[in-house]
């Protein structure tokens, strides 16, 4: 097993302005605590501790400050302190929660102080999701985090560390694609090619298609009643039942991805590529919305971060015609019905087809024609020997801009 960690982003989204100015408060008396136990050269947390005890803090930011003073003084000898030091929390103290029927899904809890905390909504970095999932269903432990301003937008970096397993040595010619066709109507299906090239061991979950969208109906069918009446509070705790039972659904299927996976020599997982997928997402206001509740991200992401777990392999291909090509001839051809396939080639041996097999074998095939992006985590540590760096005194906004976690995202 090898232990991996890595620090995520998520971008607060638009406090309102009492939000923002509880923000501003609480970096406010941080820096003020900081300073003055920097300046009282603490270099034990009991020291520390006898400084930062009076501020109006969270128990949980008091608790960083005593354990970060003392790393200052005396393992980094820092003469002075720098501007804006981001307000650091022990890992007990941020609370992450996921709405998938929500607009924005994400929301996390930063403390303000001792009996006061701030539910924010949040953006994660979409490159990140796996991680960030991995942290919601508790196989992955949350270490500490970070909530600073840049250019007038917020942010919260959050540490998290999993076991995985170790990757094989087998080189990627070695390897067997699996493809794995994400859908609303069967919700996964998974197929590989047999040593012969023969499509083999196709595996549908459609069942649970049909459970997630039994489910959703009668979320948005009672939706609509209870609102008519005002009763938000039942709606959202309605809504939690039935968005909980779906992601158990989505955490069975996705076990059994890995069931699957497991039982093909040198697998990889080839999904398609979400970047793709959002580029080309135009289906009108309805279609979207039912793409967006029904958890195709979700999905990708608990494969993903799972696959890791596990020492898999998953690489992403471009998702385009892998629904619409003959996956024999490579002809386009059409879906007379929502399950099958019909080729329009005459010359073709297929006819017609299980359509979500069909675009799995599309799928595992484009890794082998050699047009895949890697989705591997590799086995560094980003907030280790990094987190150490950050920890110094340039700890700064502008050194939080260097992290990986940022990228083209925090733009």
């Amino acid at each position: 097993m090898t232990e991996l960690t890595k620090t995520l982003e998520l971008k607060l989204v638009e406090p309102n302005a009492h939000k923002r100015r509880k923000l501003r408060e609480t970096r406010e008396a941080y820096q003020h605590a900081l300073q003055d136990a920097f300046d009282a050269e603490c270099t034990s947390q009991t020291e520390a501790n006898d400084v930062v005890v009076t501020y109006d803090l969270s128990g949980y930011a008091k608790n960083a400050l005593k354990k970060y003073v003392p790393q200052l003084t005396t393992t980094y000898n820092a003469a002075e302190l720098h501007d804006d030091h981001p307000v650091r929390f022990t890992n007990e103290g941020l609370r992450i929660d996921h709405k998938p029927e929500n607009a924005i899904e994400w929301c996390v809890k930063i403390p303000h102080h001792e009996d006061y905390h701030l539910w924010m909504p949040a953006q994660p970095n979409p490159d990140q999701r796996d991680w960030l999932e991995a942290l919601n269903a508790g196989d992955a432990e949350m270490g500490e985090s970070q909530l600073f301003e840049r250019d007038g937008t917020w942010y919260l970096h959050v540490t998290a560390t999993r076991d995985v397993e170790e990757r094989s040595k087998v080189s990627s010619e070695e390897r067997t694609p699996i493809g794995v066709d994400i859908g609303e109507i069967s919700l996964v299906t998974v197929c590989h090619r047999d040593d012969h090239g023969s499509p083999t061991g196709p595996e549908l979950w459609a069942d649970e298609g049909k459970t997630v969208r039994q489910l959703r109906k009668t979320y948005f069918t009672a939706k609509r009643r209870l609102q008519t009446r005002g009763s938000e509070r039942i709606v959202e705790s309605f809504g939690d039942d039935l968005w909980n039972q779906i992601d158990d659904v989505f955490h069975r299927v996705t076990r059994e991805v890995m069931e699957y996976a497991e039982s093909v020599k040198s697998p990889v997982l080839v999904l398609e590529d979400l970047t793709y997928i959002r580029e080309s997402m135009d289906y009108g206001d309805f279609m979207n919305r039912r793409l967006h509740g029904w958890g195709f991200a979700k999905l990708h992401a608990q494969i993903r971060y799972k696959a890791v777990e596990k020492g898999i392999t998953v690489e992403t291909v471009n998702p385009r015609n892998t629904s619409k090509e003959c996956h024999a001839c490579g002809e386009v051809g059409y879906r007379p019905r929502q399950a099958t396939f019909k080729c329009t080639n005459d010359a073709c041996w297929m006819g017609e087809y299980q359509a979500d097999v069909n675009g799995a074998i599309n799928i595992a095939d484009r890794y082998l024609s050699g047009e895949s992006h890697s989705r591997e985590h590799t086995d560094c540590n980003d907030s280790a020997e990094d987190w150490g760096r950050l920890t110094a005194p340039q700890d700064t906004q502008a050194d939080a801009t260097q992290q990986e976690t940022l990228g083209t995202y925090a733009s």
